[in-house]
C-alpha cells in the first residue's frame, strides 16, 4: 500500500501533499512539523481525527480515499467505481480504521513505519547476532556449523551404544584436564616453595651479620627479598587452592568424593568395554575442537541459534554484499567507512523489509523517514541515500528532514524524475505553511 495524498484541513484553509509511490522527501520541516505530519499519516489510517484525509493504493492496485470530514461520520470511497466501502473498513467499535482491518494497532504503526534516528543506531540482541554472523565468511561459517552437528551427533550416538550419555563423557574429559591443572599447578607451587625456602632462609640469615657490620638499614633490602618470596610463595598456593577446588566442583558433578574414588570407577568402567570408553572420549574430544573453532568464528552466538536463523543470517550476508560502498562483508576487511554503511544499510533494509509484508494478506504499507540521518558522516549519507532511492522503487518511502544536504540531494533526483520534492516555497510561505511540490 502506498499514500498518494494527505489533506489537512484547519477552519477555512486546507493544504494537501501528493506524495510519489516510489519516494517523497519533505525538506525544512523542523521536529514539532515532523512529528505532527507523522502522526496525521499514521492516524489518518487508523480512526483519525476530523480534517484529515488520505488517498491510498493498495498492492493489488485498488485506490480509496479515507475521509475523517468535520462535520459528519467518517467514509471511505472506492475512487475506482465512485462506491462508498465505508463499512468494509470498520473496526470491532464500528469506526473507520483502516489499521484494524490490516490487523495492525495503531501503536505498533506508528512504531514500525517511523524510523528515527534512534532507530536507526539501536538494534535488538537478534539483529545484532544476525549482522555478526553475516558478515563471516558465509561457506566457512556454514561448514564449521556442520562439523559441530556432525559430531555432536557422532558423539551421542557412541555414548547411546555405550549406555551412557555425551555429557557424561565431556565431564570425564572436564575432570581429567582439571586434575591435569591441579598437578601442574602444585608442581610450580613445590618448585617456588623450595626457592623461596632457600633465598627467604638465606636472605633471613643475612640480617643479623649486615646490622653487625654494616647497620640497621643495611638489612632492608635482605629482610624484602625475604617478604618477597614469602609473598610470592603464597600465590603459588592460592592457586593450587583455586585448582583444587575446580576439581572437586567437577567431582561433585559426578558424585565422586576424590579423584581416586573416580579413578578407581573409571578402572571399573574401562574393564568392562574399554575400547567403547575410548571412542566416547575421543568423540568428545572432536566435538569440544569444532565447538572451539565455532566461538572463534561466532563468539557467544550458539551453533543451534544460528541454524535456527540461517535463512535470515545469509539474507543479511547477501543485502552486505550488495551495499553500497562494500566489496566485502568480511569483517576483518571491511574499512570503518564500509562497516558503518553496511550496518545502518542493514538496519535501513531490514525495516524496510518489516513493512512490506505488515499488513494482513502481505499488505506493504510506507516508511516514514524522521531525520534518520542526523549527525552521520556525508559520505555515509549520500550512500545510504542512494540506497534508498534504489529501494523505494519497490516500496514507498516518505522521507522528512531540516538537513540542507539532503534538501540538495532531492533536488538533483527530483530534476531527473527519481523522487518527488516538497519543501517551503520561500520564507513567506514557510511562515504560512504553504508547501510547492518540485
Amino acid at each position: 500500500m502506498h499514500v498518494e495524498r494527505l489533506t489537512i484541513e484547519a477552519g477555512d484553509d486546507a493544504f494537501s501533499l501528493e506524495l510519489d509511490p516510489r519516494m517523497t522527501v519533505i525538506a525544512g520541516v523542523g521536529p514539532l512539523e515532523r512529528e505532527g505530519l507523522v502522526n496525521e499519516l499514521v492516524g489518518a489510517l487508523g480512526s483519525g481525527r476530523s480534517g484529515v484525509h488520505l488517498d491510498i493504493a493498495t498492492d493489488a492496485g485498488s485506490r480509496y480515499r479515507i475521509m475523517h470530514p468535520t462535520d459528519g461520520p467518517a467514509r471511505v470511497v472506492d475512487l475506482q467505481r465512485s462506491r462508498d466501502v465505508t463499512d468494509a473498513f470498520r473496526d470491532d467499535r464500528g469506526e473507520v480504521n483502516v489499521l484494524a482491518q490490516a490487523g495492525i494497532p495503531v501503536a505498533e504503526a506508528r512504531r514500525v513505519m517511523r524510523l528515527t534516528a534512534h532507530d536507526l543506531t539501536t538494534r535488538t540482541q537478534r539483529e545484532q547476532r544476525i549482522l555478526a554472523l553475516a558478515r563471516i565468511d558465509q561457506t566457512r561459517l556454514w561448514d564449521v556449523a556442520e562439523k559441530v552437528r556432525e559430531r555432536e551427533a557422532t558423539l551421542a550416538e557412541i555414548a547411546a551404544e555405550a549406555g551412557s550419555e555425551p555429557e557424561d563423557s565431556m565431564m570425564l574429559a572436564e575432570i581429567e584436564q582439571r586434575h591435569a591443572a591441579l598437578e601442574q599447578a602444585q608442581a610450580q607451587a613445590e618448585r617456588v616453595r623450595h626457592v623461596s625456602f632457600v633465598v627467604g632462609a638465606g636472605a633471613a640469615l643475612a640480617v643479623l651479620p649486615l646490622t653487625l657490620v654494616v647497620g640497621l638499614v643495611a638489612t632492608v633490602p635482605a629482610v624484602a627479598v625475604a617478604m618477597a618470596m614469602t609473598v610470592h610463595s603464597l600465590r603459588w598456593w592460592r592457586r593450587v587452592e583455586r585448582a583444587r577446588a575446580a576439581e572437586e566442583e567437577a567431582l561433585r558433578e559426578v558424585g565422586a568424593n576424590s579423584y581416586l574414588s573416580f579413578s578407581i570407577n573409571r578402572v571399573n568402567g574401562l574393564l568392562s568395554d574399554d575400547q567403547q570408553r575410548r571412542r566416547m572420549m575421543q568423540a568428545a574430544e572432536y566435538h569440544r575442537a569444532a565447538l572451539a573453532e565455532w566461538h572463534v568464528l561466532a563468539g557467544e552466538v550458539s551453533v543451534e541459534w544460528a541454524v535456527e536463523h540461517r535463512g535470515a543470517v545469509m539474507e543479511a550476508a547477501a543485502h552486505l554484499r550488495d551495499t553500497v560502498g562494500v566489496r566485502n562483508p568480511m569483517a576483518l576487511t571491511m574499512t570503518a567507512r564500509e562497516e558503518a554503511t553496511a550496518e545502518l544499510a542493514h538496519t535501513l533494509l531490514q525495516r524496510l523489509r518489516d513493512l512490506r509484508t505488515l499488513g494482513a494478506g502481505a499488505e506493504s504499507f510506507p516508511l516514514l523517514l524522521d531525520e534518520p540521518l542526523v549527525g552521520t558522516d556525508p559520505q555515509i549519507k549520500a550512500d545510504l541515500l542512494a540506497l534508498l532511492a534504489r529501494a523505494a522503487g519497490r516500496q514507498q518511502v516518505v522521507f522528512l528532514t531540516d538537513d540542507a544536504e539532503i534538501a540538495d540531494w532531492a533536488r538533483e533526483e527530483a530534476a531527473a524524475g527519481r523522487l518527488r520534492l516538497i519543501q517551503p516555497a520561500g520564507d513567506a510561505a514557510q511562515r504560512s505553511g504553504a508547501h510547492v511540490a518540485a
